[in-house]
């Protein structure tokens, strides 16, 4: 089936929705975080049926701001445990661990306080390894052109994606980096959205400054420690001349970029398509970009990533995506939730 042979399937109209997936172990919900401060759990046709976590009045209200996302632990059918990302009502990026009891979560314990200088480039997913580890991305603080030079300073969590132990909040082990323990990879403007294939492959969508936007593909070997080269690099292009970090992990160069006179201007990570419905999607990586409002494609090639093609399926204010217990691709837009399929 070509570009263009796609459509969405309407699920409901929700306020802000910037996350949705499943939980382990359950096939009969979705989970659904509205940037406004509220996790929903919907029925398998989106019809919303409780509020899981409340967190309006704590969250903050900017643009790039409130709660951002959350996980679930992979042993959540035992512990029922869940994790949220947001910021709080002074600005600052909270990770905070709930139990949800009788579908409602109780009482929070605190694992990540991160003090942010600029409202904007607040990175805010979670997202579990392979190994169990709480993996957090931040963005490189905000204001524009990383001004403090934060994303490749290893004295501060900005411009990084963490691994923590879920328990405790600390430095997971074998992390790469003793001066900051926390810190698993690091060179990220604003990493909105990421992901993992069924292989190990790590898909990380950066948002780019004034020209490019990247797409990087990390295979487990060259994970910890990477370096994805902001600021001095934005893309495959120089955009300082100076602060590379030397004395790090392997640097990691853009698997796809694409310029803004492209008519995108800010990537918006996906995930690699595994599904049934769309059989020919089948090991595609499936994105978008906020600017353009479309759902995008790309597939490796013994060359590389192979260029993006557009769906044809337009997304006005594209949020994220997610993946339903089967892999089918969700769809966020400023307002409303979808699903991918065949189109007529």
């Amino acid at each position: 089936m070509a570009p263009g042979s796609y459509a969405l399937e309407d699920l409901g109209a929700f306020a802000s929705p910037v996350w949705v997936g499943p939980a382990p172990g359950d096939d009969t919900h979705l989970y659904l975080v509205n940037r406004t401060g509220q996790v929903l759990q919907l029925d398998a046709h989106g019809v919303p049926q409780l509020v899981v976590l409340d967190l309006r009045g704590q969250v903050s209200k900017g643009n790039e701001q409130g709660l951002l996302s959350i996980a679930f632990d992979p042993h959540w059918a035992t512990n029922h445990r869940m994790y949220a990302d947001f910021t709080d009502a002074a600005d600052n990026t909270k990770v905070v661990a709930y139990t949800v009891d009788k579908g409602t979560a109780g009482a929070g314990q605190e694992l990540l306080s991160v003090q942010q200088p600029f409202p904007n480039h607040n990175g805010g997913l979670l997202l579990f390894d392979r190994t169990g580890m709480l993996l957090v991305g931040l963005g490189d603080g905000g204001s524009a052109g990383d001004p403090g030079n934060r994303a490749q300073d290893l004295s501060t969590d900005l411009g990084k994606i963490l691994r923590l132990d879920p328990q405790t909040g600390a430095g997971a082990p074998g992390n790469p980096y003793p001066q900051n323990p926390r810190v698993w990879q690091l060179g990220l403007r604003n990493p909105w959205r990421f992901s993992f294939d069924t292989n190990g492959d790590l898909y990380v969508g950066d948002v780019g400054q004034n020209r490019m936007e990247e797409l990087d593909v990390v295979p487990p070997a060259l994970q910890s420690g990477a370096n994805y080269g902001w600021s001095v690099y934005e893309g495959t292009e120089v955009f300082k001349k100076k602060g590379l970090l030397t004395d790090g992990g392997p640097l990691i160069a853009p698997a796809l970029t694409y310029l803004h006179t492209d008519g995108g201007c800010s990537i918006t990570g996906g995930a690699v398509y595994h599904g049934a419905v769309l059989p020919e999607l089948d090991g595609a990586y499936l994105f978008g970009d906020y600017c353009a409002g479309e759902v995008m494609m790309t597939r490796r090639t013994p060359e590389g990533m192979a260029p993006a093609q557009r769906l044809q399926v337009k997304v006005e204010g594209l949020q994220a995506f997610g993946t339903d217990d089967r892999g089918e691709l969700l769809v966020l837009s400023a307002d409303h939730l979808y699903r991918l399929v065949a189109g007529s």
